[in-house]
Parts: C-alpha cells; structure tokens; sequence
C-alpha cells in the first residue's frame, strides 16, 4: 500500500499543531517534517524535549512522520561551499531528528554549482555525500536526493549517476515527479525506472511545461500532470512507502483536502490504498 504525506512547507505560515490537525481531520496517514533555519522544527533550536514534543503530537493525531526536509535551507553544494563540515553537521542534525521522529529518510537538494564548474559542484556532493550516506546506513536511514530544475541534479539520469558515484544503499531517489514531468520527461518511464531506487516521492500540480509552468493544488480544475500513471508506475515497481502532496503557502486553504481526496480515490481505484 502506499501512503499520503503532506509536505509541512505547504502551510509554513501556521503552527505546527494547527497543520497536524489540519492533516488528521483531512485523513492524510503522515506529515513531511521541516526542520530548517525557518521550518516548523527550528534547525537551531532542536532539544530531545521539542522532539519527544512534536513526535508524541503527531502520534496522538494518528500521523506518521514520513522524512525530514530541510526547508528553506540551502542546497547541499551551497552549504558545503561555505564550510563543508558544517554541511555535513547540518545534515548529521537532519538525521539524528529523523531518528528521533521516527521518520524513514532526510531529504535534500544538491542546489546549483554553475558559478565553479558542474564538475566541481559534483566532486564536492560526492565527498560530502558518502561519510553522510556511510552514517546514515549505520542509523537505519536514506538520503533521499529531491531532483529539481534549475540545480545540479534535474534529470533521472543525474540521479542515477550520482548514487553510482556514492556507492552507498542509503543514498535514494525523492521522486518529484512533478519536476520530472515539466522538464519533458515521460512519467511512466521515469517512475518505472526509478523505483528501485524510490524512497519517496513528491506530487505538485502543474499547468504547462519548464520555464513556462505553474504549480497548482494537485487535482484541482486545471492540473495537467497524470496523477493516475504516476500512481500506477509506482504500484507496478512494487513503491509501498509515502507520495507527499507539495503545495504553496499563497494557495487557498482547501489545498490539503484537494489533493488528498483526489490521490487517495485514484490509488484506492488501482488496488494501492
């Protein structure tokens, strides 16, 4: 079965407790946590307290915790330019909160290394990469590359490279098929190639194609993306973990709702839910 997550950056503008309820009442199964400079879990202000706090929260309300996002971050490559032991502290800190949340993986963004060469922004990911990879297998966890236009890893083929690269089982695929999809990639294929290497997946609505797109509420009047093969590739590669639904604080309120009802009927019609 796969499970419905609900990107916690979608309503950065409330408090926590507000947006867990939200998603209980809306009957999501889990939350995608932020943990960042400015997310709902302060990336400076983490206690074992606050965690005990948020995780006892999210199980009183019948929520999982599917992965931590370091929202509002900068991409990995950024933080590891500036100082890369504190790239790698940052993201030590990531994992030990999932750990402690109970969340399966930590996402991340590679961000954009233009200005010093793509090969210099791929040599620096890699040897960030692995001590991270080679600590989170020992935790039980994944780094879970988020592909996004416009960065150092946009395209399926990137994703697959830069695990080769790493030589670590931990290191995964976030599959935002969204990001795909705009960039003019077929879903079923991608999804369909991916998924061994899946351990999560992102869903936005979109109306027309990169540079050209906007996102929209997923099932809303006017999403182009193909939800249902996106869920089927899924289902057919045997994907049994979460989709979380990725949403924007500007979008009407409705939004967790919208998306839910829509992805919970299409993968209860596959046999998925």
């Amino acid at each position: 079965m796969i499970g419905i997550s609900y990107h916690a950056g979608g309503m950065k503008d409330l408090r926590l407790h507000e947006v867990i309820t939200l998603l209980s009442e809306a009957g999501y199964d889990a939350i995608e946590m932020m943990c960042g400079p400015e997310a709902h879990i302060p990336s400076g202000e983490v206690t074992d307290s606050l965690l005990k706090e948020v995780k006892a929260r999210t199980a009183d309300h019948g929520l999982k915790v599917s992965v931590i996002n370091p929202f509002t971050g900068k991409g990995l490559y950024q933080l590891a330019l500036e100082d890369k032991q504190g790239a790698m502290d940052h993201y030590a800190l990531l994992q030990d909160v999932a750990v402690a949340l109970g969340a399966h993986g930590v996402n991340f963004l590679t961000g954009y290394g233009g200005d010093n060469g793509d090969a210099f922004a791929w040599r620096l990911l890699v040897d960030v990469l692995k001590p991270l990879c080679r600590r989170a297998e020992a935790l039980g966890i994944t780094m879970n590359i988020h592909n996004h236009e416009a960065t150092t890893i946009d395209a399926p083929s990137k994703v697959t490279l830069l695990i080769a690269h790493v030589a670590s089982h931990a290191l995964k695929a976030l599959n935002d098929i969204t990001n795909f999809y705009h960039l003019g990639e077929d879903i079923a294929e991608v999804t369909e190639k991916l998924g061994p290497l899946t351990a999560h997946c992102h869903v936005k609505g979109v109306r027309g194609m990169y540079p050209y797109s906007t996102f929209l509420i997923p099932g809303e009047e006017g999403d182009e993306l193909d939800f249902r093969t996106f869920a089927a590739s899924l289902g057919k590669s045997g994907y049994d973990k979460y989709i979380s639904v990725e949403t924007f604080p500007h979008m009407r309120m409705e939004k967790a709702q919208i998306a839910y009802d829509m992805m919970a009927e299409t993968l209860k019609e596959l046999g998925l839910r």
